[in-house]
């Protein structure tokens, strides 16, 4: 008999063998399998080629641990990582881990006075940096930063600092003890709605959620993951790379997304699983080789980090030609709550995210916390193993948890009889028109159906008479696209009068996180400038 409410309440937790400090974790995993690839970088110029095994990488993050020890920095210390995708992050990520320290990790592309606040607001003791990024020198940038930053004493660079840290490193000696309860890292969050919060993951709930959900898509010992999310993404430092660590899979993370190198290394290393965003899939889509690769070893892809429409996973189906998965998480729950499962239903894959992890509770409540019944839009709440610690703000993990502990996550959902979710939009992009809910993925899911469009982003824009207008600001296909009325007609025939934008923009970029996630607070004040709006209007 299937749910009449939308409350999942997740089953007794899993194997105890998920609760466990990442440190112990490379340790236990370098037992298991000491001579299998842990870590391979391979098919991108600009990073010299690399193939650690478990036993390799358990070796060299315990010396790196030896070293940051012997450096002078403490159990509980925070130590920055600011670069992009490289074998020396994943490298210090389990240094940091088993010296009993915490993983900051920065977005590399800040300014000065982005990093300075990142910096800060974790009192952070220390920074790893690449030495540029687009051609930017980074140390310069830290230098413009550091004033601001009292705590911060260590400066390295990731390549020519750590090897001589790593040099000079004793070869054995006792390392702290470390609980699963403790902090393992502070990621900051998309900042898709404004400044970005520094959300606290302990090893436990990293460990626990990224093994269950690399065993929920179907991955384990002897799989070859390549992965295109940014290690200061908890999709990449917080679930790909500990997830294929956990269950004995080799990690192919990609150095800077680029659709050429990505089919490179999926097709020349074999791999038999690609996990991305969205829009990392239309650029290999796109790329003009892939129907020429052999991507015989492919088994699966799993897109996430961003909302999925369903027209999407029907193409990327077609064109690739292997199962696809989609999930949803954010960086408050350890990156994943809930997946479709292999073998589902072709309707559950298509229109939902899936069903709760192992462990893992979800509900969707009304604006008083009420327990919507099913298929009753409502904001998704998340109990169970995965849930962060709290924000570095006090105020603002306040307003992230109901009174009953659940993390309130601030996305819109509905939940069917069998607990599937299906993601609706953000409750603080729903737009009310003229006292009627309208919910922007809805929308967007119509409108990439239309072959003209490639991407889509609907938002709200001030009106004097309905309160909000809709706006559709769209990434065409090609040049000869259908203009603004043409794409109107064509939503009327699909979607009720009230639900066709009134605003059609057409742009050649739209801004986006690392994650994929559409920035669409940046898209309002450009838009309103764009149609000669006032916000009083």
């Amino acid at each position: 008999m299937g749910l009449a409410q939308s409350l999942w309440i997740g089953s007794a937790d899993g194997p105890e063998r998920d609760n466990i400090a990442i440190g112990a974790a490379v340790s236990r995993s370098a037992a298991a399998w000491p001579d299998a690839e842990a870590v391979v970088f391979a098919c991108q110029p600009e990073i010299e080629e690399v193939r650690w095994t478990f036993r390799d990488l358990d070796a060299q993050s315990s010396r790196l641990a030896h070293a940051l020890i012997g450096a002078g920095y403490k159990p509980g210390e925070r130590i920055a990582i600011w670069a992009p995708n490289h074998p020396n992050w994943i490298l210090l990520e389990y240094a940091i881990a088993k010296a009993g320290m915490v993983i900051v990790a920065i977005n590399p592309l800040y300014r000065a006075a982005e990093l300075q606040y990142a910096l800060a607001v974790s009192d952070v003791a220390a920074i790893f940096h690449a030495d540029t990024v687009g051609g930017d020198p980074m140390r310069a940038t830290i230098d413009a930063a550091a004033s601001g930053t009292p705590l911060l004493r260590g400066i390295y660079s990731l390549s020519g600092d750590l090897d001589d840290l790593l040099a000079n490193a004793p070869d054995s000696g006792a390392l702290p003890q470390v609980d699963p309860a403790d902090l393992f890292m502070i990621q900051y969050t998309s900042g898709t709605t404004g400044v970005p919060k520094a959300a606290w993951l302990p090893h436990g709930s990293i460990a626990t959620i990224s093994a269950r959900t690399y065993e929920r898509w179907g991955f384990g010992a002897g799989d070859r993951v390549c992965h295109g999310f940014p290690m200061f993404h908890v999709g990449g430092s917080g679930n790909s790379t500990p997830g294929s660590l956990i269950v004995g899979a080799t990690t192919l993370p990609i150095h800077i997304f680029r659709a050429g190198e990505a089919l490179d290394i999926l097709e020349q290393e074999r791999c038999t699983g690609f996990i991305g965003v969205p829009s990392m899939l239309t650029a290999i889509m796109e790329e003009g080789t892939l129907q020429s690769r052999d991507l015989s070893a492919l088994k699966r892809i799993v897109v996430g980090g961003a909302s999925v429409p369903s027209p999407f996973l029907k193409r990327c189906e077609d064109m690739f030609g292997v199962e696809m998965l989609n999930g949803y998480g954010q960086t408050e729950s350890c990156g994943v709550s809930a997946s479709v499962r292999p073998g589902d239903d072709a309707d559950k894959k298509i229109a939902t995210s899936g069903v709760a992890l192992p462990g893992v509770s979800l509900k969707v409540v009304d604006s008083a916390g009420r327990v919507q019944p099913c298929g009753v839009p409502g904001e998704l709440c998340a109990d169970g193993p995965g849930k962060m610690l709290r924000y570095g703000d006090s105020e603002a993990t306040r307003q992230a948890f109901d009174a009953d502990g659940w993390l309130k996550t601030g996305d819109i959902a509905t939940m069917d009889a069998d607990g599937y979710v299906a993601i609706v939009g953000r409750l603080k992009e729903m737009i009310i028109r003229g006292g009627e809910n309208l919910y922007p993925a809805e929308i967007e899911a119509y409108l990439i159906e239309h072959p003209d469009i490639a991407e889509a982003a609907v938002i709200g824009l001030p009106d004097g008479k309905y309160g909000e207008e809709m706006c559709a600001v769209l990434r065409p296909s090609h040049p000869d696209h259908a203009d603004a009325d043409t794409i109107r007609a064509w939503c009327r025939d699909r979607v009720s009068r009230w639900k066709v934008p009134r605003y059609i923009a057409f742009v050649d970029t739209l801004p986006a996180t690392p994650s994929g996630k559409i920035k669409k607070h940046e898209l309002i004040p450009e838009m309103q400038a764009h149609f000669d709006l006032s916000p009083e209007q």
